[in-house]
C-alpha cells in the first residue's frame, strides 16, 4: 500500500537517492549528495515543508513531489512571494516503482497543497520567475519546464489534467578544439566602437537569481560605448554538478540583452562571440543556453554561432475546473 506524507528533515538522504536514480540522464546535476540536494532545493527562503510530499511504501520513500511559488517581483527591494501563482516544480519516482500510479497521485497531492496555500493558477515544471528550488541543478542553464527525458513527470501531469502552454529548447555549443568563434566580418568594426568588459565572480542583479545561483561562479559581460555606457550584457554561471555523468565542464549563458536603440546591429552576436572566446580560454567544454521554441530569431542566432539543440523542456498549466 502507498501512503503519502509531508517530508521530514531525516528524509533528505532518501530524497537524494531518488533524485540520483529517478531524474533524466541529461540536463540534470547528478549524482548529488544529500547535503548538496538540501542546499540547492530545500534551503531557499521560501521553502515550505508543506509543499514537499513523499510517497511511501513499506516504510521507504518511493517518490516525491515538490511545489512552491514564485516572487511578486524578481528584482527590486520587495522579496515577497506571490502565493497566487504556484507550480509543481518537481516530481521524481523510484524507477523500480509503479510510476503511472504513484506519479499522478503525487502531482494531485502537490496541486491540492498549492490550492490550500492560496494558489489560484497552477503550473507544472517552471519558467522564470516561477522556477523555485531547482534552477541550478535541473533543466540546464535555466529551469524552463519538465525535461523531455523526464517521462514519468510528463505522464503524471497530463493524467492530472495539465496541458502544455510553453516549450523551450536547450542548446549547447561544444568548445573543445575551438580556437575562435565563427568569423563575423563586422567584429573588427564593432571592436573599435565598443569595449568588452568582463567581470569574473560577479553577483546577480536580481535577488531571485541570486537566491538560485548565488553560490555558483558567475561572470558578467558588457559591451560599453565610447562614453562607458552599457549597451549590451550577458551573464554566465559555472554549471557545477552537470559534468558528473559525462565529464563535460559546462557554463550556462543567461540574461543576454541589448538595449532597444542598439538592436539589429549584430551586437548580441558580437557579445556572445566574446563570451565563447573567454570560456574557450578557461578550458570549458560546452556553453549552454536556452530559449522559447517559438523564438526563431534567437534560435537562428545561436545556430549561426554553432549551437545545436540537445534537449527541450515543457511548461504545463492546469486550467480551472
Amino acid at each position: 500500500m502507498t501512503t503519502f506524507r509531508t517530508a521530514r528533515n531525516d528524509d533528505v538522504p532518501a530524497l537524494a537517492d531518488l533524485w540520483n536514480r529517478g531524474t533524466p540522464d541529461s540536463g540534470v546535476a547528478r549524482p548529488l549528495k544529500p547535503r548538496e540536494l538540501g542546499d540547492a532545493a530545500f534551503s531557499h527562503q521560501y521553502f515550505d515543508l508543506r509543499g514537499l510530499v513523499l510517497a511511501v511504501e513499506e516504510g521507504r520513500p518511493v517518490g516525491f513531489a515538490h511545489s512552491g511559488v514564485g516572487p511578486a517581483e524578481p528584482a527590486g527591494p520587495s522579496h515577497r512571494p506571490d502565493p497566487t501563482l504556484g507550480t509543481v516544480a518537481m516530481m521524481v519516482v523510484d524507477p523500480d516503482a509503479d510510476a503511472d500510479r504513484i506519479g499522478p497521485a503525487l502531482v494531485g497531492h502537490a496541486a491540492r497543497s498549492l490550492r490550500g496555500r492560496g494558489a489560484e493558477v497552477l503550473y507544472a515544471g517552471g519558467q522564470y520567475p516561477l522556477n523555485p528550488f531547482y534552477w541550478g541543478i535541473y533543466g540546464g542553464s535555466e529551469f524552463s519546464g519538465i525535461l523531455r527525458g523526464h517521462e514519468a513527470f510528463h505522464r503524471a501531469v497530463l493524467e492530472e489534467g495539465f496541458r502544455e502552454v510553453s516549450r523551450s529548447v536547450l542548446m549547447e555549443l561544444g568548445l573543445v578544439g575551438v580556437s575562435d568563434p565563427p568569423f563575423d566580418p563586422r567584429s573588427l568594426l564593432l571592436r573599435r566602437r565598443f569595449r568588452v568588459v568582463i567581470e569574473p565572480d560577479c553577483s546577480f542583479d536580481r535577488w531571485w537569481d541570486a537566491m538560485a545561483l548565488g553560490a555558483t561562479f558567475a561572470t558578467a559581460f558588457r559591451l560599453e560605448d565610447a562614453h562607458g555606457r552599457p549597451i549590451a550584457r550577458a551573464t554566465t554561471w559555472d554549471m557545477s554538478g552537470f559534468e558528473r555523468l559525462d565529464g563535460r565542464l559546462r557554463v550556462g549563458l543567461v540574461d543576454v540583452d541589448v538595449s532597444l536603440e542598439h538592436r539589429r546591429q549584430g551586437l548580441g552576436r558580437h557579445l556572445i562571440r566574446e563570451v565563447i572566446r573567454h570560456h574557450v580560454s578557461r578550458g570549458i567544454h560546452a556553453l549552454c543556453v536556452q530559449t522559447r521554441s517559438e523564438n526563431e530569431p534567437a534560435r537562428e542566432l545561436y545556430r549561426g554561432l554553432g549551437f545545436r539543440q540537445v534537449d527541450e523542456a515543457v511548461l504545463y498549466r492546469l486550467d480551472p475546473a
